[in-house]
């Protein structure tokens, strides 16, 4: 059959180009699709491929050129890695049920942060608060709301390209996901990185949403609980940078409370970065 006759039976359905191995009209390299693995699958025969992922790491310029198609074939490109377990067994896709974007589209940042910050500062009656005042200084137990917009420094593509040749090795995987956004991939992969933090992940993609619209954010690599950012309009200043660092503590508390120790020492860290990670207990 013909590139031209294939595209017009797969355009609709970026899973059925990738099965026959294009995305759009490029032909990828070796690969394979996963598919969901939570025990929410049961008897079903064919719970039916969430993504589709390289055999070895791919080039820069692959990742670049799918980056640059993604709006047209609806296709994601990101670098998947799994430094413990074999590719395609767990490699942070379908461990739980994934959720539709639908779900996405129900949470607002505002909501989102202001849930988990009084979760995260609850009061314990014997114990006292969660978090001192000292850790989360120079904000306190109630929720600031999200930080305002920052200024571009870079174009978020051109970034995204430059900083996603830093993280290609050995361990590195190319990705791509039937969904229109990086932010969105938490969410339909079924990813379990945060599990111990929040039970769902829409919440967190709407974030990432926010941030793709206020920061130039831009998702790089996934892995089974860490997630890396290309950020092209960071904080520059201390107070925004404050700002910042009180949202990223409500998406990943142990990345800025266990690494930095406060909120106020993780914003001195980002400030100005235009690199965000994240990792989860």
């Amino acid at each position: 059959m013909l590139w031209e006759e294939r595209q017009g039976e797969t355009t609709a359905d970026p899973m059925a180009m990738l099965r026959i191995g294009f995305a759009g009209s490029r032909e990828l390299p070796a690969g394979e699709l996963l598919s969901e693995q939570s025990t929410r699958i049961g008897d079903r025969q064919d719970p039916g491929p969430l993504c589709w992922i390289s055999k070895e790491p791919p080039s820069a310029q692959l990742l670049a050129t799918l980056r640059a198609e993604s709006g047209t074939n609806g296709l994601w490109p990101l670098l998947l890695v799994d430094d413990t377990e074999i590719y395609g067994e767990r490699c942070t896709v379908g461990v739980v049920a994934p959720e539709p974007r639908a779900h996405v589209d129900k949470w607002h940042v505002e909501q989102v942060m202001a849930r988990i910050w009084e979760g995260l500062c609850q009061v314990d009656s014997e114990l006292g608060p969660a978090y001192d005042l000292e850790s989360l200084a120079p904000f306190d137990h109630t929720c600031p709301g999200p930080a305002p917009a920052g200024d571009l420094l870079a174009d978020a593509t051109v970034l995204a390209n430059q900083l996603t040749q830093r993280l290609l090795n050995e361990q590195t995987r190319l990705g791509l996901v039937p969904a229109p956004r990086g932010a969105d991939i938490l969410t339909v992969l079924g990813w379990s990185g945060a599990a111990n933090h929040v039970s769902r992940c829409a919440g967190l993609s709407a974030m990432l949403r926010s941030w793709e619209e206020r920061f130039g954010a831009r998702v790089l690599r996934l892995g089974p609980d860490r997630l890396d950012l290309s950020v092209a309009a960071p904080p520059t200043r201390r107070e925004h940078a404050a700002a910042v660092a009180a949202e990223h503590w409500t998406f990943a508390p142990d990345r800025v409370m266990q690494d930095s120790g406060s909120i106020a020492s993780y914003a001195e860290e980002i400030r100005g970065g235009r690199q965000w990670s994240f990792w989860w207990d």
